[in-house]
């Protein structure tokens, strides 16, 4: 009898610890678009340069370490273009080959009862933003950014749910800083210390663990 009791408490500890491991971990694959990215060139050639909007995609993986508090890592990229505001010598006014990369931490205050099926949330984050040089060009740079945004979530069950999320992402340059260089027209300055700023949306389905 007493080893009984045993084994009944010990599968009873291993489900209630499943239980409450599953409601830590969520896992989000998403598809999004971007808005946004402009720099503002200290240059004879051109003025400035605008990233083209395009469609990004990422991964988010978050912990819930309270009912109304959560902090997820996030990777978000985008494949796009770089308009110049004057034509480039041997380039053309557009770019080709520029990417964006974002590696955040994001913290989250989410509302609502933990059980809900529809959660909305507050965010704000920092981390880091990576621009690679153009298709012809050198120059990659990473710089520091926060983000601040918002969203819902929607549970369609226990373990599968889908999340909508918006969110501002200004990347921090300082004066002069050296942006991408060419070896027929040089390399590109921004005119002063500078926000380079990015509007995304995304939608994904999450997954709770």
């Amino acid at each position: 009898m007493k080893c009984t009791r045993i084994v009944l408490l010990s599968m009873v500890l291993v489900c209630l610890t499943s239980s409450a491991f599953a409601q830590r971990f969520e896992v989000q694959s998403f598809i999004g678009y971007r808005w946004g990215g402009a720099f503002d060139i200290d240059s004879l050639i051109t003025t400035g340069f605008d990233a083209k909007s395009s469609p990004s995609y990422g991964l988010t993986i978050g912990m819930t370490f309270k009912p109304s508090a959560q902090i997820d890592l996030l990777y978000s990229h985008q494949d796009t273009d770089l308009e110049s505001d004057s034509p480039i010598p041997e380039e053309g006014d557009t770019l080709s080959g520029f990417t964006v990369d974002n590696y955040l931490v994001e913290g989250s205050h989410q509302y609502g009862a933990a059980d809900a099926k529809v959660r909305p949330f507050a965010a704000f984050g920092i981390g880091l933003s990576h621009f690679s040089a153009p298709s012809g060009f050198s120059g990659d740079r990473t710089q520091f950014a926060l983000s601040i945004g918002g969203g819902v979530k929607v549970f369609l069950g226990r373990v599968v749910g889908l999340r909508f999320q918006g969110r501002w992402t200004p990347a921090f340059f300082d004066k002069n800083d050296a942006l991408f260089c060419s070896a027929t027209s040089g390399c590109y300055s921004t005119v002063g210390g500078e926000l380079v700023s990015q509007i995304e949306v995304t939608s994904g389905m999450i997954l709770r663990f």
